[in-house]
């Protein structure tokens, strides 16, 4: 979030400060202790390393937040040597602490994670507030229990307004979550922007956002990669302010079924990468950039490698573990157990109440597991197994609808391959013949365009794939549903 952040430098004896060397770990401590114009020029040029870094899809995130920690300390390091005639210039005789108040350029990106006494409010003033439905809007599937919100789908999280300058989101990460490997990956936007994009490293974190102006705000904090490698809680939240309330409801919801494809899999990576949650972003696929041209609010239920069928047969015959109808009606699905101090717990074991997000549209985008499966049988059962695909599918289309009696469903395929698509238009066919359903529909989306947008990690949609799949999606359900997209909605990659 770009905002001018008030520094105030509380120096009671600015003499009794230490004269030691610079700590050689931070590069950017080149500073006198009170020489904040350095201090500026040197935040200043900080940031721009840090947001340099996280746009470079080759570097590791984690370098890019020791550099916005590094960022962090120039104003508030002390330990560096002080020229007398310099520190008798900045401290004359007229001159308190309390005057000296140091403004950031507007220019500076500040990423702020930090709870140090430099916040404008200490947490004592804050009152706290529990996620409940009362005080925040839930995005996507999250349940509150025990006095905490428990997700771990792609895009899952809550949003809420204020009227203050600060406020405290209080998370818990399973073990899975706050691992090196893949943790997850976080962003907080304030009033439309995006504030922090950062990975959890720690057990339990507070996420401190804080703003220049005191005035109503709007807070979304929301998980960007997916289930499988974990879920976090909220415990608590903070704030300034006498209440906070949760953001209106759109009035047009969707959920979006899929597997890798909708969970932005690798998209902030390129070929040949290993994958890792810090490369896989939610908010740049194809279905959240859908709801945001809709203003529709949305709930994502996508698992990587899942499928109707099966997805590639490691075990040689079909994989069943990875078919996504049975854990349509769960919290979630997580590779590893979900481990918290308080004990073992796990996504797919809890229920979801269906009540709490009835969609005016489902969008399924299934079947490409389902190909690999098909590519690597024997091509003697080929034909039998497609039949079963079938049967499987309207079988789903059955269980979504007793769901949703009154929802539109759309059925899509195509973005890493079209080969299945003949077998889920029959699908949708023999449901509609069947049932008398006239409100299930069928898209072909095209092929994603390697040589003009590039691959992400393990061929996956690069990020300009998902710009251009989301225009051939929106135009079919404005075309199908006569729902209007807003114009003015950039969803291009430089907005």
């Amino acid at each position: 979030m770009k905002f001018n952040l008030i520094l105030l430098a509380a120096i009671s004896v600015v003499s009794a400060l230490p004269v030691t060397k610079q700590r050689s770990t931070n590069p950017y401590l080149t500073c006198s202790a009170v020489d904040f114009e350095c201090k500026i020029e040197q935040t200043k040029t900080c940031y721009q390393h840090a947001n340099e870094c996280l746009r470079n899809k080759k570097v590791d995130l984690t370098q890019c937040d020791e550099i916005s920690q590094f960022c962090k300390e120039i104003m508030y390091y002390n330990e560096l040597i002080i020229p007398e005639e310099e520190e008798s210039t900045m401290l004359d005789n007229d001159t308190t602490e309390d005057d000296i108040v140091v403004e950031v350029p507007s220019d500076v990106t500040v990423d702020d994670n930090d709870n140090s006494d430099n916040n404008t409010d200490s947490e004592d003033d804050l009152n706290s507030f529990e996620p409940i439905k009362e005080n925040v809007k839930i995005l996507g599937r999250a349940n509150y229990q025990d006095g905490y919100l428990w997700f771990g789908l792609t895009n899952s999280g809550i949003e809420y307004k204020f009227n203050g300058k600060t406020t405290i989101i209080n998370v818990t990460a399973d073990t899975t979550s706050y691992g090196e490997e893949n943790p997850a990956r976080i962003q907080i936007y304030t009033d439309g922007k995006l504030y922090l994009d950062t990975v959890i490293t720690e057990k339990m974190t507070d996420f401190t956002v804080n703003f220049n102006d005191d005035a109503e705000h709007i807070v979304r904090f929301i998980k960007v990669s997916e289930a499988e490698r974990g879920s976090i809680r909220i415990n608590d939240i903070k704030a300034d302010s006498s209440k906070i309330e949760p953001t209106a409801q759109a009035s047009k919801k969707i959920e979006f079924i899929g597997d890798s494809i909708t969970c932005a899999y690798g998209v902030d990576g390129v070929v040949g990468d290993v994958f890792s949650t810090k490369s896989e972003d939610g908010t740049k696929s194809y279905a959240h950039k859908t709801a945001q041209k809709f203003h529709a609010d949305y709930s994502i239920a996508a698992y990587s490698g899942f499928a109707i069928l099966s997805c590639y047969p490691f075990t040689g015959g079909r994989y069943t573990d990875a078919q996504l109808p049975q854990y349509y009606d769960k919290l979630g699905y997580s590779f590893e157990p979900n481990q918290f101090d308080d004990g073992t717990y796990q996504l797919q074991n809890t229920k979801w109440n269906y009540n709490d997000f009835v969609p005016d549209l489902v969008v399924i985008n299934l079947g490409t597991n389902d190909n690999s499966y098909f590519e690597a049988i024997d091509e003697s059962i080929l034909p039998e197994e497609k039949l079963a695909f079938i049967e499987e599918y309207e079988k789903f289309l059955a269980q979504i609808r007793a769901n949703y009696p009154n929802t539109e469903i759309l059925c899509v395929l195509g973005m890493m391959g079209q080969e299945v698509y003949p077998e889920i238009e029959e699908a949708v066919k023999n449901y509609t013949i069947e049932t008398g359903d006239h409100h299930v529909n069928a898209f072909k989306l095209n092929v994603q365009n390697t040589d003009m947008n590039g691959l992400g990690v393990d061929g996956h949609p690069a990020a300009q794939s998902h710009v251009d799949a989301t225009y051939e999606l929106v135009g079919e359900i404005e075309r199908l549903y006569g729902w209007t997209s807003d114009p003015n909605v950039n969803i291009e990659l430089n907005a």
